[in-house]
């Protein structure tokens, strides 16, 4: 009598270890960021938000773990589902940008309009990330035909928009930064893991890997000096009030 073979088991490969872990832990560096002030608020006692900061919550948590989920399917070698979903992914992605932008600018009106302090880092620095996310996302979806450069900028992408709860975490754990800057450094580091991947398994920086991180550096940069100057400051000020 016939019997049935068991299927073998996935072996995860040392490229969907990398990747499946860097997704991981960009999740988890989100939940912590966010804990106290959504995910968690009411053990921590935090204030009521407004409708357009849970549109944005819930829209940006769908991004984290539909990025995560996404890397699972790879690992899983379920690529006809992971092109199957990726459409979502497209459409979130459109969403997110102008979604990003605007809640950066009404939640600084709003503190505005109630004489309170700006809430967060100056303007400039949640703008360039969503932007950064926005620019990277949509050069890995052009290249969704080319497996290494898609997978190292959909990576870089989401570490871009990673800054913001990594930005937190560096506030509440007292590391001695300002926020802007301990979000900026702590993303880095996953930039930095990318960069050491390539290195260890390749013996050079693949170019998604060379431009999309000369890119993610550059914007960091362009963000600390434009906000210096007095004309960007004016432009802030006059988006903000």
């Amino acid at each position: 009598m016939a019997t049935l073979a068991e299927p073998a088991p996935i072996r995860l490969s040392g490229e969907r270890k990398f990747f499946g872990a860097m997704a991981l832990i960009m999740v988890a560096a989100t939940f912590v960021g966010f804990a106290p002030s959504y995910y968690l608020a009411p053990a921590f006692g935090g204030k009521p938000l407004s409708l357009l900061l849970h549109v944005h919550g819930v829209v940006f948590t769908l991004w984290m773990l539909l990025y995560l989920a996404q890397t699972g399917l790879i690992s899983a070698r379920r690529t006809d589902i992971h092109r199957l979903v990726g459409p979502a992914g497209v459409t979130l992605a459109v969403v997110m940008v102008p979604l990003g932008v605007a809640t950066a600018i009404v939640t600084k009106q709003v503190a505005a309009a109630n004489h309170l302090p700006p809430p967060g880092p100056p303007l400039i620095f949640p703008l360039g990330a969503i932007l950064t996310f926005g620019v990277l996302v949509g050069a890995g979806i052009a290249m969704r035909g080319r497996s290494a450069w898609h997978k190292r900028l959909m990576l870089l992408g989401t570490a871009a928009i990673v800054t913001t709860p990594l930005a937190r975490i560096t506030k509440f754990s007292h590391l001695g930064l300002m926020p802007a800057f301990g979000g900026m450094i702590l993303s880095d580091l996953l930039l930095m893991g990318l960069a050491g991947y390539d290195l260890r398994t390749r013996g050079r920086l693949h170019p998604a890997t060379q431009w999309g991180g000369g890119f993610f550096l550059g914007t960091q940069v362009i963000r600390i000096l434009l906000n210096m100057t007095p004309a960007w400051q004016a432009f802030a000020k006059g988006l903000t009030g």
